[in-house]
């Protein structure tokens, strides 16, 4: 006797064929190990700092494979539609923001669009785990507003991407085939608190300091001087002031002003005012958290 045919085959004359689709199967389970499957739309993710707040948008990205009608075609007009592919689009902040001028609370959501000729809208909804083609539940809908597209070269494959950030702001863009929209992110204003007077006492002095610059390897003499202005503490060094926005314990972020508001603070370097008494002493420069520089007070 032969050998006993395999569960999934068919008999030809006299031999047994296994089917095409064991065969396909089995082929597919070498070629390809768990965990390396390719997808038609492959999984992105964009993450941008704004004014400290972290946004991430994750998301699929469908290829247009040479198709024009993108919108009112593949995506029909009217049809809510998540913005990538397979599972939804999702929007992540991890403080509060403002989308095109909405309340948005810190939260993950996921996006839905809903194409127009003449404008789109923009939906967030609060169930963020949710298959595209699955009904959307619209009690847990956050928000919805209108927007207007613009054209734009052609994206090949569906992109989210900030093409402007600044320091309390920047422009989210979904962009597919020649489809740009515009979404505009906002953030609250950073709030540069003033000290309690026995802190501003207890931080400010001249002192100076004889190291080596952290970045560049080179000689950095230079003395720091730490002025009251308005409640709030402001170093001297240099042409123009910076400003000193505290962190707690006598230490002190660096803040750069444009009339008079800040701008950009840093976090690598911070200055630790060293206090006895209620009166300033001493002082240390720190990069990225550890003490490079040791300054005594000159005056």
């Amino acid at each position: 006797m032969g050998e006993p045919p395999p569960t999934d085959a068919r008999c030809v004359g006299r031999r047994w064929v296994v089917s095409t689709t064991l065969a396909v199967l089995c082929a597919l389970s070498v070629a390809a190990p768990a965990g390396a499957q390719p997808r038609a739309s492959e999984r992105a993710t964009v993450t941008q700092v704004v004014n400290g707040t972290t946004i991430t948008i994750d998301f699929a990205r469908p290829v247009a494979r040479g198709r024009a009608n993108l919108f009112g075609g593949v995506v029909h007009w009217g049809e809510l539609w998540t913005p990538g592919a397979n599972w939804a689009t999702t929007l992540e902040t991890d403080h509060p923001i403002r989308l095109d001028g909405h309340e948005v609370p810190a939260g993950k959501y996921s996006v839905w669009m809903e194409p127009r000729e003449d404008r789109w809208t923009v939906h967030l909804n609060r169930t963020w785990r949710i298959y595209h083609d699955a009904p959307v539940p619209l009690d847990r809908e956050l928000l919805a507003f209108d927007v207007t597209p613009s054209p734009g070269a052609h994206m090949e494959s569906l992109a989210w991407y900030f093409s402007a950030v600044d320091a309390g702001a920047g422009e989210l863009r979904m962009h597919w085939g020649e489809t740009v929209v515009p979404l505009r992110v906002e953030t609250d204003p950073f709030v540069w608190d003033p000290l309690p007077e026995a802190e501003q006492a207890s931080s400010v002095g001249a002192f100076a300091f004889d190291t080596r610059d952290p970045t560049t390897g080179g000689p950095m003499r230079v003395t720091i001087e730490v002025l009251r202005e308005d409640g709030r503490l402001v170093g001297r060094w240099g042409r123009a002031p910076v400003a000193l926005v505290p962190l707690g314990g006598g230490e002190f972020r660096i803040g750069f002003l444009r009339d008079g508001a800040l701008f950009d603070v840093g976090d690598e370097m911070t200055l630790r005012v060293r206090a006895e008494g209620g009166r300033a002493v001493g002082a240390e420069l720190l990069w990225e958290g550890r003490v490079f520089a040791t300054g005594e007070r000159v005056r």
